[in-house]
């Protein structure tokens, strides 16, 4: 009988955590490129950006390992051209917004926190390794002497003396980091949507930005307008990034990479290809649905002592997704759309059916009426827009009628692959919507004479 190693078992995939080891990272080949490119652009401030769900911090993580000297995910990709030489790596902070930074002040205060807690890790070889002390992480592979950081303390404590304002300190105390280490300061601020209010963060970029420092800013958003106030002040110092939906052979990948993880501890797991194409299809592109469902997948196939996760295995994991501990916000944001009833269910799947995230209200309408028997679409529509009813559905700001989208397209995809709450609510509308697209295109096939 083989013993598996639980803790393994369940990190295999990782929906609560991002992913740090670039063997274990999938896809994202031209972001990657694009991101490795700006490190040698000076003065560009590369704006990772897209929907919930899609790997932005995994990526952003990435990028902190490349700008370190990481060579490890380039040479799989075939680029060693972009493995940054040794004089042109960076300090790499990696900074987390959260709901205590409001503004640009407190963004500010966090990123003087981090740039002051350098301290040194001893090595076998009696050199040092820079760690950042609030989070722990790495700040840099390469060694220096112990000296240098016990110098780098005591000059940044006295600027603490010093009347300077926020980023004054900021500025001050990245030119000592290069001073004392002969290298270029990166910040990479995650989580940029948390804060509330962007105003003076545009300004302050375009004026410090250098060869020298160097800043990534990383965040949920459709555009770049949504992530900063006054973006106009940097609009030709950003190189934004966007991050779209992954194609089904890339989060593919991530299944197999996660089984050769489990091979290579031990583990003699694995997935069928009939599971692989059904985990990457029923995803709808988003990295996240993968890690949830295969995570759920192998947990059910070691608790019956099999070594092959089949087809009905995720469809299970579909089924179990309501209750499943991972997908719990995505869970009560469903409940509260739908509440107690049938026909605002069966408008909220019929919403999300549709392929594109501009929703035209007339064409789900009918659909509603024609081939559902639910005659007031447009009174559910109105009440999935508003926040009693966790405002899942908003107007477009250019498109004052016909047009809503979802506020969340992360949920739109759940909505499509979850059970309903209402017995055979899923299935109705789904065999719906494709007896009238079906329908649509007899009609327009005996228009055009094919």
């Amino acid at each position: 009988m083989i013993v598996i190693n639980r803790q393994v078992l369940v990190n295999a995939f990782v929906p609560a955590h991002e992913l740090e080891v670039p063997d274990r990272f999938a896809g994202r080949r031209k972001q990657v490129l694009e991101l490795s490119d700006c490190l040698y652009a000076h003065g560009a401030t590369p704006l990772i950006y897209g929907d919930r769900g899609l790997g932005k911090s995994s990526l952003a993580l990435q990028l902190q390992l490349i700008a370190m000297g990481n060579a490890e995910l380039l040479t799989k990709l075939g680029v060693t051209d972009r493995v940054l030489p040794p004089d042109k790596r960076f300090l790499t902070f990696f900074v987390t917004c959260t709901d205590s930074t409001r503004n640009f002040a407190d963004l500010l205060q966090s990123l003087v926190n981090h740039a002051e807690s350098v301290e040194h890790v001893d090595t076998s070889a009696g050199a040092t390794k820079l760690i950042d002390r609030t989070t722990r992480k790495r700040v840099t592979f390469k060694l220096f002497e112990a000296e240098s950081t016990k110098k780098y303390a005591a000059e940044s404590g006295r600027l603490s003396f010093k009347d300077l304002n926020l980023e004054e300190k900021l500025v001050r105390l990245c030119e000592l980091l290069t001073d004392t280490y002969g290298m270029p300061v990166l910040f990479i601020i995650d989580e940029l949507d948390r804060m509330k209010d962007t105003a003076g963060l545009a300004s302050f970029l375009k004026a410090v930005s250098s060869e020298a420092l160097k800043f990534v800013l990383v965040g949920i958003a459709s555009n770049v307008a949504e992530l900063l106030t006054d973006h106009q002040s940097i609009e030709r110092r950003l190189r934004p990034v966007l991050v779209p939906v992954m194609e089904e052979a890339e989060l593919e990948q991530i299944v197999i990479k996660a089984q050769s993880y489990l091979n290579a501890e031990g583990i003699p797991l694995a997935f069928s290809m009939r599971a692989i194409a059904r985990l990457a299809d029923v995803s709808s592109g988003y990295p996240w649905f993968v890690h949830v469902l295969g995570q759920e997948c192998l947990i059910v196939a070691e608790s019956k002592s099999r070594t092959l996760v089949q087809y009905n295995d995720v469809d299970r994991a579909i089924r179990g997704l309501a209750r499943n501990e991972s997908a719990q916000q995505l869970s009560d944001m469903y409940q509260a759309a739908v509440r107690d009833s049938e026909p605002r269910e069966k408008t909220l799947r019929a919403f999300a059916l549709w392929n594109h995230s501009d929703i035209p209200t007339r064409d789900v309408y009918k659909l509603l009426s024609e081939e559902l028997g639910t005659q007031a679409g447009s009174t559910h529509r109105s009440q999935l827009c508003k926040a009693e009813f966790g405002g899942i559905l908003f107007v477009p700001p250019f498109q004052k009628r016909g047009l809503v989208r979802f506020r969340n397209e992360m949920f739109k995809a759940y909505v499509r692959m979850r059970p309903s709450i209402y017995s055979g609510v899923d299935s109705a509308v789904k065999e719906a919507y494709l007896k009238r697209h079906w329908r649509q295109e007899r009609e327009f096939d005996e228009y055009s004479g094919r």
